[in-house]
């Protein structure tokens, strides 16, 4: 059984909000097991009775504070990731006990159903919006080949082979993803237009040909972006690299009203795929946008690149974060809310692996540049 398949048991506070954000559309596919709990005293038996795969706790309970039941919990159940939920007035002392607690994240309230959603789903590893799976098969004259493919995008593909290859070889790449059809798979026609080889693979660049337009829209979904129809705002996942050969033209008429951007799935931005985004962006006719989940990559430039987020802003993002007791690296999902709460200061976490202490790892005026006000210099 595919492991999210499994109604992970999700213990919360009996608060309403959560309560019913937990009820709409996305959590009900998920089919999760809820475990709702009044009070700290509560929480805490219910959580060694039922072993939850998650924990949904406001740091103010009544009895156990949130803060010492997520201690507890992380003591007797490491498998549980706790989400701390906590009001937008944050002082020192409080942060100092989210440290202490061990917590995985920090939500603050309110907050919309998407972006409980995207704690949820990121801290549990459960499917989230967009990250639609696939699998290439490369075909040359009717035979499988061995290699893979390394960069796809709506024009082309660039593959790693086993074997050599000379230009304008047309090859098939079978594209089945998981939740299409597999008797229906996605055919593409592709020239060799260059080839490099070496001892042991060859490397292709191919152009597709003739690509119909059911296709060509079928692979931006999957390579360049998606929209997801069943959240509260309409919701468009960018993914893979933003680069010069990026174009985002064919979104541009599909938008409307309010977006939120997931940018999670964002790998890599180059200076002219700033440009790109940055045009994109001036030229979207909608009423507001926010940016959700979004990635290191995005976040480094928004930092340093004006425009970046035009006239939107972020609600949550992944930072970096390192245990310096046994060389841990990842990253943590934070939100902005939190941050601004806390006058710019990133939260410490416990390390899973040693209970070390797991710190931002980069510089923070750097980093959350994107958060700051722009700052304007008086005239002469």
């Amino acid at each position: 059984m595919v492991p999210w398949l499994r109604m992970p048991k999700v213990l919360v506070s009996n608060n309403s909000q959560l309560l019913r954000h937990l009820a709409s559309p996305p959590f009900r596919r998920l089919s999760l097991d809820l475990l709702v709990v009044s009070s700290g005293d509560d929480a805490l038996t219910t959580a060694q009775q039922e072993t939850p795969q998650l924990a949904i706790i406001e740091a103010e309970l009544p009895g156990l504070s949130g803060y010492e039941v997520a201690k507890r919990i992380k003591a007797d159940i490491p498998g549980c990731k706790v989400v701390m939920v906590m009001g937008k007035r944050i002082h020192a002392d409080q942060m100092q006990k989210v440290a202490e607690s061990g917590c995985d994240e920090v939500l603050i309230v309110p907050m919309s159903a998407d972006e409980l959603y995207d704690v949820v789903s990121n801290e549990l590893d459960l499917p989230r919006h967009g990250s639609e799976k696939f699998s290439i098969e490369l075909v040359h004259d009717h035979r499988v080949i061995d290699g893979h493919v390394t960069n796809l995008s709506i024009d082309g593909a660039r593959l790693v082979l086993s074997e050599p290859v000379p230009e304008n070889t047309l090859l098939d790449l079978i594209i089945r993803s998981d939740t299409d059809d597999e008797d229906d798979p996605i055919t593409l026609r592709a020239r060799v237009v260059w080839a490099q080889r070496s001892d042991r693979e060859t490397v292709v660049g191919a152009s597709f040909e003739d690509l119909a337009e059911n296709a060509r829209a079928r692979l931006a979904e999957l390579t360049q972006w998606e929209i997801v129809e069943d959240t509260e705002r309409t919701r468009i996942v960018i993914k893979g690299d933003i680069t010069e050969a990026t174009s985002f033209d064919e979104l541009l008429p599909v938008m409307v009203g309010r977006v939120d951007f997931d940018l999670s799935q964002v790998r890599y931005m180059n200076s002219l795929g700033v440009r790109e985004w940055v045009d994109f962006l001036n030229r979207a006719n909608v009423q507001g946008y926010e940016f959700h989940t979004c990635s290191c990559a995005f976040i480094l430039q928004a930092s340093m690149v004006e425009g970046v987020l035009g006239r939107g802003t972020v609600t949550s993002f992944f930072a970096p974060y390192h245990c310096h007791g046994c060389d841990r690296q990842e990253e943590k999902l934070l939100q902005s809310a939190a941050i601004l709460a806390a006058n710019y200061e990133p939260p410490t976490f416990t390390c899973p692996d040693c209970d070390g202490q797991m710190s931002f790892d980069d510089i923070p005026e750097r980093y959350l540049g994107f958060l700051r006000p722009a700052t304007t210099t008086p005239d002469d």
